[in-house]
């Protein structure tokens, strides 16, 4: 396999009106043949961690975002430096036509997300799904009020992957503003419907004086997917 092309085949071609989504399958690659992309901390950071599937996480996620930014840069995949914000957010100092380039990351179960832009806040989430958890008391703890008010209204045959689809939706979002949870899950509202696209509302309008939109990427069994950007509606690109 070329050592610069495990991921994808198309160069990505960056603008502020898109937005390049990678799914990542990650049985699908061996980590021996990803390590060359790392940096000499992050080889270190792998090798520590003693959970197999942890590794492979952070390994095969870690070398296609180098991989990603490395196109976009020029740089060496290893040689690429992230910076990170208060809450932890990683970036780089990187500009792609005077745009700064947004990205963020996401796994769960065998699959990974990375979304790239330019010039606006992005999250991703994938999620895959657990039967086995308590979602009611987790939703009357995280969801806020009039979440919790429409969720009570779904069959209970549904409320499983309802469930799950909010979750994907408010997770991608407080990754997209960068405070994490601090932000406050309960503070801010989406969408229990199916819809491929839906805006955000806030409890408090002091909280943001930005716009929100939250995307349902795809469709994979026992996997709830969502991406949030600021600003204006973009276009989805999935790299091939």
């Amino acid at each position: 396999m070329n050592r610069n092309n495990q991921f994808f085949q198309d160069k990505i071609k960056l603008s502020d009106q898109e937005i390049h989504v990678l799914l990542l399958q990650l049985d699908s690659f061996e980590c021996d043949d990803l390590m060359f992309c790392l940096s000499d901390d992050e080889r270190e950071r792998a090798n520590r961690l003693k959970i197999e599937e942890k590794k492979k996480q952070f390994i095969i996620v870690r070398s296609a975002l180098r991989q990603m930014l490395s196109g976009l840069s020029g740089m060496t995949a290893d040689k690429i430096l992230f910076s990170y914000g208060e809450h932890k957010k990683p970036y780089i100092e990187y500009l792609h036509n005077d745009q700064p380039v947004e990205f963020n990351v996401s796994h769960s179960g065998n699959y990974a997300l990375i979304a790239v832009t330019l010039g606006c806040k992005i999250g991703v989430d994938i999620e895959m799904i657990n039967d086995q958890i308590d979602y009611r008391s987790l939703s009357e703890r995280f969801f806020s009020v009039k979440e919790n008010e429409e969720f009570s209204k779904i069959d209970i045959g549904q409320q499983l992957e309802t469930f799950y689809r909010v979750w994907a939706r408010k997770e991608s979002f407080i990754k997209a503003d960068g405070k994490g949870v601090a932000f406050g899950l309960d503070r801010f509202t989406v969408s229990l419907s199916d819809n491929s696209r839906t805006k955000i509302e806030f409890t408090d309008s002091q909280l943001t004086n930005e716009q929100w939109h939250c995307y349902n990427l795809m469709d994979i069994e026992n996997y709830k997917t969502a991406l949030t950007c600021c600003g204006k509606e973009k276009k989805i690109i999935f790299c091939q």
